[in-house]
């Protein structure tokens, strides 16, 4: 009986340990995105039964943002969201979502794990040597998506892959580079190209 009790005691312990070690890492990571101000990050995304990754950019000042992959730019001047699209040459106009934290709806907010918001299902070192969480939305959070998984690197605590899990279906974003950079508030505004179609959704 003695024996179950310590050994009860020693699970008890590691999972109380592990808890706090990924409210830390998630902590951690927010301080670290917020502290650099206005920031950008350059990504390849893998995306389901592509060919080849798609390259990108995100640019993040405060509730500000524009991301652009390929043919395609959205952003954010903080009460206005648009998209761009080069391909079917239109610009759409709509309200944003600044309650989201999926980084193609929100990039201000995709790092941001509240506690209350994501449950922290795992932590395992992956090949690179770098932290990996696997977190659990809560109902309503991310729609669709049910699992968030984020490396984040030991040394900086900065992440270094971002993906979705949506019914076993997985997206992701390696992050190639990151760092501060100055902005403007004209950098979010949107630009009409000439000879594209204005569809305004507001």
């Amino acid at each position: 009986m003695k024996r179950i009790v310590i050994l009860f005691a020693l699970l008890w312990g590691a999972a109380v340990g592990y808890a706090q070690s990924g409210s830390e890492l998630l902590g951690r990571l927010s301080e670290q995105m917020a502290a650099m101000g206005s920031y950008r990050i350059d990504f390849e995304l893998e995306m389901p039964a592509a060919t080849a990754t798609s390259k990108g950019y995100c640019v993040v000042s405060g509730e500000r943002y524009k991301i652009a992959i390929e043919d395609l730019m959205q952003g954010c001047d903080g009460t206005l969201l648009w998209m761009q699209n080069g391909t079917t040459r239109e610009v759409t106009l709509d309200h944003p979502n600044k309650q989201s934290r999926n980084l193609f709806d929100n990039p201000t907010k995709a790092f941001d794990f509240a506690e209350e918001l994501f449950e922290v299902e795992s932590i395992t070192t992956n090949k690179a040597g770098c932290w990996q969480l696997v977190l659990l939305p809560a109902e309503g959070v991310l729609g669709g998506i049910e699992r968030v998984v984020v490396d984040v690197d030991k040394k900086s605590g900065f992440p270094t892959r971002l993906g979705y899990d949506m019914s076993g279906v997985g997206l992701w974003i390696n992050i190639v580079k990151i760092g501060s950079v100055d902005t403007s508030p004209d950098d979010f505004s949107v630009e009409v190209p000439e000879g594209f179609e204005v569809i305004d959704f507001r």
